[in-house]
């Protein structure tokens, strides 16, 4: 007789391997670690995962973090259009003594990038897609009713995209990040023209600095318009722009992810 194979979850192999979720992940989608999917989930088989020799086991003795046993059930629910559960994940993670940051940075965002590529490798339709960026909008949305950081306000972060830009939640999540740190976030979302970034920025009380949020696929040349006429206006404001671009000025800042956001505006105010 056969015996049955037994088969795990992508959290229940990332425990076994003692590994962040995403990092499992990785090895299913890059064909590292065999998979199939069951009911909308991946499954690996156990001998699969014993076979693995060339994964790195964590240290015995080391558990995850708390936030680290979300970010699967985080993405399961995204992709599943779930919003309710989605926050209920997010808010038990708070209960747990997590701040906005760590679930953006730490269960938000991992799960986001994994929702993307599984849209850019053909797995996902358009639809599943913006309804999973639908469902975090939602609940950056209900973030901004937590209780905020004690103390002076740092200050306002302009946050906008530049023109022709589209994609708009990487800029929500950014005005999140900086409310959660204690500044007074302005986000003028997608597609915003140059004239009227500019005098947002001239009419916002105490601006710390101005945010360009960008993807891969924003436009090089609109993003050097869009700074230099914002440099040419207001040339003592500090710009950060998402990612790094040729073209830009050296006093231009270049941000590699959310933390690095945060770091510079931290040196910035002083705080």
């Amino acid at each position: 007789m056969n015996e049955a194979i037994e088969m795990l979850s992508l959290n229940e192999a990332a425990e076994r391997l003692g590994l962040h979720y995403m990092t499992v992940y990785k090895y299913v989608r890059s064909g590292k670690l065999p998979a199939r999917k069951s009911g909308g989930s991946w499954e690996v088989s156990a001998d699969d995962l014993a076979s693995m020799s060339s994964i790195e086991r964590a240290p015995s003795g080391r558990g995850h973090r708390s936030l680290e046993s979300k970010t699967g059930p985080f993405l399961q629910a995204l992709l599943a259009g779930d919003a309710a559960g989605s926050w209920l994940i997010a808010q038990s993670a708070f209960d747990s003594g997590a701040s906005v940051e760590d679930v953006i940075c730490e269960v938000v965002v991992p799960a986001l990038r994994a929702v993307g590529d599984e849209w850019a490798h053909g797995r996902l339709e358009v639809y599943e897609e913006h309804r999973a960026s639908s469902v975090v909008l939602a609940i950056l949305g209900r973030m901004q009713g937590l209780p905020q950081r004690r103390g002076k306000k740092l200050g306002s972060v302009l946050i906008a995209c530049p023109p022709q830009e589209t994609h708009g939640l990487p800029a929500a999540i950014c005005a999140e990040l900086v409310r959660s740190r204690g500044y007074h976030p302005v986000n003028l979302g997608p597609d915003s023209p140059i004239d009227t970034i500019i005098q947002a920025a001239r009419s916002t009380d105490e601006l710390t600095a101005i945010v360009l949020s960008t993807v891969s696929s924003t436009s090089a040349s609109v993003i050097v318009e869009t700074v230099a006429a914002i440099l040419g206006s207001l040339p003592k404001i500090p710009v950060m722009v998402g990612g790094v671009w040729a073209g830009l000025p050296d006093n231009v800042l270049s941000l590699d992810g959310f933390p690095s956001m945060l770091n510079h505006l931290e040196q910035l105010s002083g705080s």
